[in-house]
């Protein structure tokens, strides 16, 4: 009920020209390869108060430790590319770095740091990153996951990056969040600390978040959309449904987004990604997007922002529930481990465990205490 009322507002409030072409789905390797010459030229837009350009579809980095598969997005026209400190415990980084030696000025690169307690701390994080990215500089850097307001407008945090800004080390600066999202884009957007703001968006998102996307997007932040694929299901997996370019138009026909950034693996995925830019919504897709809605319906939790309830003992649910994304959906269980190697989100993850009931509920069917007992018995 819940997908087909936000596709029924989505189309209401979108022009007749969104229905239009389509590109196969799920190619072969082989043929993308084959059919690169017909790839469309890439589509740009402006990042915010920043003014850099980049292209409608970038890549997340998270997920690939294939260096080909970056060559290749490059090679597509791809100029913004999102990693973090965490990922793949730096190696991820390090790729980054080793396949765009000699190319620096012709790329973005977003990474992303853990707010830790003190300075000394925040600026070794950012030393390392810098080295391992082999660069001397950032595009942009993030703050990693955050879950509170207040630390959204904390001044420590923004003095610190703008001591980074100085150092000429960042150019550009902003948070990421999974959790909250609607509130951090509505606070975010009362003050010029942040110039970006990565934020988890996908064609399942609520009013409410569409809404602050579009209020942080009027402040002047960038927005860069991630999770756009809501779980990243095997085709295979999901009775051959190809649903994955109509996720990623879906996003981009918002223009309050103004890069989205899902996260590929192979060459295959980062082809079919690339050939999104410059089509059009259509029928078929939004069938499709239906389908999908009703197959992710009670599985995952996809991050839309419709939780009803606020939990007592201050559980950021979402944050921990996206572990079963990367359990299910992306099938990648290092994910889960790294995620619950931060101490704060085990202990969080106990106190749902002992919860008798949980006060918030999913209006997409998710049994939210469930899931969350499910993975504290796997990652204990």
């Amino acid at each position: 009920m819940s997908i087909k009322i936000g596709r029924r507002s989505f189309i209401k409030s979108a022009s007749s020209a969104f229905v239009g072409a389509t590109f196969p789905p799920f190619w072969s390797a082989k043929h993308a390869w084959a059919r690169a010459k017909e790839m469309p030229p890439p589509q740009y837009r402006i990042l915010g108060r920043t003014g850099l350009k980049v292209t409608a579809v970038a890549m997340g980095v998270m997920n690939c430790s294939d260096p080909a598969v970056l060559h290749r997005a490059y090679d597509l026209g791809v100029n913004f590319f999102d990693t973090a400190h965490s990922y793949m415990a730096g190696r991820n980084e390090e790729m980054v770095g080793k396949v765009f030696r000699g190319k620096r000025d012709k790329i973005l690169i977003q990474t992303k740091i853990h707010l830790k307690p003190t300075e000394r701390e925040n600026r070794a994080s950012v030393e390392t990153s810098l080295r391992r990215l082999q660069t001397d500089y950032v595009d942009v850097l993030l703050w990693h996951a955050f879950q509170t307001t207040q630390e959204v407008s904390n001044p420590d945090a923004f003095e610190f990056m703008q001591k980074l800004k100085k150092e000429g080390k960042v150019r550009f600066h902003g948070f990421s969040t999974h959790d909250n999202v609607g509130p951090l884009l509505r606070e975010a957007a009362k003050s010029t600390i942040h110039d970006v703001a990565e934020i988890a968006y996908n064609f399942t998102h609520s009013k409410e978040l569409r809404e602050a996307a579009g209020l942080a997007a009027e402040s002047g932040i960038g927005v860069v959309a991630m999770k756009t694929q809501a779980g990243g299901y095997k085709s295979e997996k999901i009775g051959n449904l190809t649903p994955h370019q109509a996720a990623l138009k879906i996003v981009l026909t918002n223009h309050s987004i103004s890069t989205a950034i899902p996260g590929v693996k192979t060459i295959e995925q980062i082809d079919e990604c690339v050939a999104v830019m410059g089509t059009q919504l259509s029928t078929e897709d939004l069938q499709r997007l239906d389908q999908y809605g009703a197959y992710l319906h009670g599985r995952i939790c996809t991050l839309c922002g419709g939780c009803i309830g606020v939990c007592p003992q201050g559980v950021a649910h979402q944050d921990l529930l996206r572990a079963v994304m990367y359990r299910d959906g992306y099938q990648d269980i290092g994910l889960v481990t790294e995620l619950f190697s931060d101490g704060d989100r085990m202990q969080q993850m106990k106190l749902c465990s002992n919860c008798s009931s949980c006060s918030i509920k999913c209006v997409r069917g998710l049994d939210i205490q469930a899931q969350l007992k499910s993975l504290h018995k796997m990652v204990s």
